[in-house]
């Protein structure tokens, strides 16, 4: 990407209104629950995987719902009362679906509306009753889900799939829920019962963490190791990755150390975690950097893979803020030292022929919000200029005939697609560019939910 510097300083205030008046727009487009899902849940607005296309829309998803719609609301309406209205909307809409017990994760059904819930509850009060019947279930299931974990890693078994732990789809991205309610939770017992669940899931990771290497394929592999549920032809690996990796795990295990909840032996799991991080540490001629995932023809070998597109999910980029925060939590200056010198060597490899979309996921906003969040974090001057660089390139992605301002391409789309969600669509993109618009960080903390705070 262009040098940060590139960017005129006289030109910044007006990339600002530029971002404030984009987030307005997709705001007004988004305001609709109705049409937004006519929209979105049209027929050709799906993505094309091999024997399963899949619509992107779906009523209780976070990513693609309006779960995630409402968490852009829920962060407007902080200052602006009366967008309360269309949070609310979203919420209801969601609710109207029904409540899916089963699977539980942060980015779909209860864990997903009760984030999202939350927020509101956040940004102009409200939700008690909601987040009270929602709180039960959660905290019943995660923690025998949790428990379950640990009598899997005692049995030598590993981890054997990415969303029994990552933050998409296993304990890690619901145990960052449970850590955000038991931090603001108003009544003492629901305090309470976010905490001891939150406990279980620490333990969970802890033991994850802290595990003997098991045997595999005549050789000693990481606990962490991917066996099931794997997807367009990876082989098994152990993950690195922010959203599917190890780097999840890593972040929470920070934040909830930061915040004063703690287990046995989390700090050695910290430590562990980056351990296994450094093992595999290479350099390239824009950085340090951590590879994707390492597979046993890596191991084999000894050498990881080249470096691929750095993004939120996958990539230096999200791995260097979970870095960032494991350094935060055990004061290493030296690992906060390398989370900054990855990020940079992640923006410097930056490049429209790796990143294809403005998300959040593995677009330009993640990189957005991952530098504002560094930017607020350190003294470094860079960032800002960095931020106002990806903050243009996010601008430049918009197109005003876009139903939701933003579409989204693939290469296993039919055509380029309207997502009017979260993860990988409008609601998302506007979120970051709200806070990079507003020069400072979210009120609601929406971003919890990438596991960035």
């Amino acid at each position: 990407m262009p040098s940060p510097a590139s960017t005129p300083t006289d030109q910044v205030p007006a990339h600002r209104q530029a971002a404030a008046g984009i987030v307005a727009e997709i705001a007004d487009r988004l305001a609709e629950p109705d049409r937004v899902a006519e929209i979105a849940g049209a027929p050709d607005n799906l993505m094309r995987y091999p024997g399963n296309p899949q619509p992107v829309w779906d009523p209780l998803l976070l990513s693609d719902g309006h779960p995630g719609v409402a968490l852009l609301f829920a962060e407007l309406a902080a200052q602006m009362p009366e967008l309360r209205g269309h949070a609310h909307a979203h919420l209801s809409a969601a609710l109207g679906r029904g409540i899916r017990l089963l699977p539980q994760s942060l980015f779909n059904g209860m864990v997903a509306l009760a984030l999202a819930g939350h927020n509101a509850a956040t940004a102009f009060g409200g939700y008690a009753t909601m987040l009270e019947g929602l709180d039960r279930h959660i905290t019943d299931q995660v923690r025998q889900r949790a428990r379950a974990d640990r009598e899997r890693l005692r049995a030598r078994e590993p981890v054997g799939t990415w969303n029994r732990y990552d933050v998409l789809g296993g304990t890690a991205g619901i145990g960052r829920y449970l850590l955000a309610r038991y931090e603001s939770a108003a009544e003492p017992a629901a305090r309470q019962a976010a905490g001891l669940a939150l406990t279980d899931v620490l333990e969970s990771l802890v033991a994850a963490a802290t595990a003997d290497d098991i045997a595999r394929h005549g050789t000693r592999l990481p606990a962490w190791w991917i066996t099931e549920g794997l997807e367009h032809g990876l082989a098994e690996h152990v993950n690195f990755g922010l959203a599917h990796g190890v780097c999840g795990p890593l972040a929470l295990l920070s934040l909830a150390w930061r915040a004063g909840l703690r287990v046995e032996r989390q700090d050695e799991a910290i430590e562990q975690i980056m351990a296994l991080l450094s093992r595999w540490r290479t350099t390239d001629e824009a950085g340090p950097r951590w590879p994707h995932l390492i597979s046993l023809a890596h191991i084999e070998s000894g050498e990881p893979p080249e470096r691929g597109r750095d993004s939120w999910c996958y990539g230096a980029a999200g791995a260097a803020r979970a870095v960032y925060l494991a350094g935060a939590a055990l004061d290493r200056a030296d690992w906060r030292a390398d989370a900054h010198a990855a990020l940079r060597g992640a923006l410097s490899a930056a490049s429209d022929e790796l990143i294809h979309d403005s998300a959040l996921c593995h677009g330009w906003a993640g990189l957005l919000q991952i530098v504002l969040r560094m930017a607020h974090d350190s003294a470094d001057p860079g960032y800002h200029a960095a931020a106002d660089e990806l903050a243009v390139r996010v601008i430049h992605g918009y197109d005003p005939q876009a139903p939701f301002g933003f579409r989204y391409r693939h290469s296993l789309a039919a055509r380029d697609l309207d997502r009017p969600g979260f993860l990988e669509g409008a609601a998302g993109i506007a979120l970051a560019l709200h806070t990079y618009a507003m020069e400072n960080i979210p009120m609601t903390s929406w971003d919890s939910a990438l596991l960035l705070s």
